[in-house]
Parts: C-alpha cells; structure tokens; sequence
C-alpha cells in the first residue's frame, strides 16, 4: 500500500477490500464446482490463523531494534494475506450463504466507492 492522502488511502483501503472479495469469490466458486468430487476439501480464506499465527510466533515488534525482530511491513503483509485453510467437505447451503455474503459486502463496496467518486467530483466540479 502507498503512503498518499487520506483520499487516496480510503479509495486504495476499498480497492483492498475489493480485491479479497474477488479472491474469496474464487475460492467458494472452487467448492461449489468441486461439491461431487470425491474426497475433496472445501478451502476458505481465513485472516484469524494468519493472525493467530503471527501471534503465535511473537513477532510483534513494532520497533525493529535487533536483526532478528520481523520488520513491521511484514507484519502488515502477514495480516493482509489470508491462508487458504482446509474445512472438511462441502456442504452447498454454507457455501451459497459465503457466496451470497461476499457479494453483498463486493456491491456495498463498490457503492461507497461510486459514492465518494461522486462526492470528489462535486468537490472538483465546485458545485458547478
């Protein structure tokens, strides 16, 4: 992520966002193809074993003052990065409940984002 203005890190914050419903959308579409395929494993995304991972391993040094300690842009990467964890076999009304669920925050999304697009063009526009 870049360092801008508030303006930029909201829109890039959402873009963020974005893309991790895009990627989550995958991995369920992946299950409900996969549902008739013996002995496979639903997968989800999920940020807490990444987190609690990080925990786990005491990295938190937000200072690195020795060598050893995780740099804190690692830290930010860790917690960005969700693992793709096994949960046991596909059940169709879970999975259609994720997908229904990772849609519904995508188009919340995408509405603020056309929201504040539309506030900074006003902004630039000058009530014109």
């Amino acid at each position: 992520m870049g360092h801008g203005n508030a303006i930029d890190r909201t829109v890039e914050l959402m873009q963020d966002r974005l893309n991790l419903n895009t990627l989550n959308h995958q991995v369920i579409s992946s299950n409900l193809a996969n549902i008739n395929t013996p002995r496979y494993v639903a997968k989800h995304l999920s940020f807490q074993e990444t987190l609690r991972e990080t925990l786990e391993e005491d990295v938190l040094h937000l200072v690195r003052t020795r060598g050893e300690h995780m740099d804190p842009a690692d830290l930010q990467q860790a917690m960005e990065e969700p693992k793709l964890v096994e949960t046991g076999p596909v059940d169709l009304d879970s999975e259609m409940a994720r997908l229904a669920q990772n849609s519904v925050e995508y188009q919340f999304i995408v509405t603020m984002l056309n929201k504040k697009f539309a506030l900074l063009k006003a902004a630039i526009e000058g009530g014109r």
